[in-house]
């Protein structure tokens, strides 16, 4: 990859992590801030090759700039991010962390696709996949991994946070 184009996209990286950009306007403004100019029509491709996410309250990187990981630990392209984020807004319906598990709610008998591509592209963190007929555990590493994992996995199927039950 071009020098410029590997600085540009770990620019576009660090302010995506840092910042809240609502448009592709206020990113080419914060890169240019930075002193990196792009066009559009630049921004737009880094932001499709990168596997940028776009939600209500602006762009993410996949699963909070962590690559996706497969169990070997290589990276995955953008395609295949965006692959597994059109399988999550199509069939997660909700997930919550429960100690160093996540529970994935989904509609009657989609919890097996769903969990195929969540296997497929094993979020960071995440050791592995169970499916039912609604429900998929994923097993983390860690509670904080859940806690992570199933935050990014409800922001990118545009599910808000479960409410609290106050005591």
């Amino acid at each position: 990859m071009h020098m410029a184009k590997e600085r540009r996209r770990r620019l576009i990286s660090e302010l995506l992590q840092r910042s809240r950009i609502l448009s592709q306007e206020e990113l080419g403004a914060a890169l240019a801030a930075r002193g990196e100019k792009a066009t559009q029509a630049t921004l737009s491709r880094d932001l499709r090759e990168m596997g940028v996410l776009k939600g209500p309250d602006g762009y993410h990187m996949p699963f909070d700039t962590a690559p996706l990981a497969r169990v070997d630990g290589a990276s995955e392209s953008g395609e295949t991010a965006r692959e597994l984020a059109a399988a999550l807004r199509r069939h997660l319906v909700g997930a919550e962390p429960a100690a160093s598990l996540i529970v994935a709610r989904t509609a009657p008998g989609h919890a097996s696709v769903l969990a195929v591509e969540l296997d497929r592209h094993l979020p960071q963190g995440v050791v592995g996949v169970l499916a039912g007929d609604d429900t998929i555990f994923l097993a983390a590493r860690s509670e904080s991994d859940a806690r992570r994992v199933a935050r990014r996995l409800r922001q990118i199927a545009g599910i808000h946070e479960p409410r609290r039950e106050s005591a």
